[in-house]
């Protein structure tokens, strides 16, 4: 479980977000897209990641914890996300 905080807004968070994980090649899939929660990875190996008034967050499934280091270290490498 990891924290990251943005100064931008939540909307211009998640499109930043989304442009990361949708660029090709990165090998981690967004299964759901609920606004301001997201899960992403395989089924029965996922990662949730959840943004809020400028605070992202990751957590994972018992499986997915193989997945959060990479999923973590895609959303630092974003402009503007800082790891807490």
């Amino acid at each position: 479980m990891s924290k990251f905080k943005y100064e931008m807004s939540d909307d211009e968070a998640i499109l930043a977000f989304k442009k990361q994980f949708t660029a090709p090649g990165l090998g981690v899939a967004i299964l759901s897209d609920k606004g301001k929660s997201f899960k992403l990875g395989a089924p029965m190996m996922t990662v949730n990641v959840d943004f809020n008034n400028g605070i992202c967050e990751t957590k994972a499934s018992l499986i997915g914890k193989t997945l959060l280091g990479t999923v973590d270290t895609k959303i630092e490498m974003i402009e503007g996300f800082k790891k807490i």
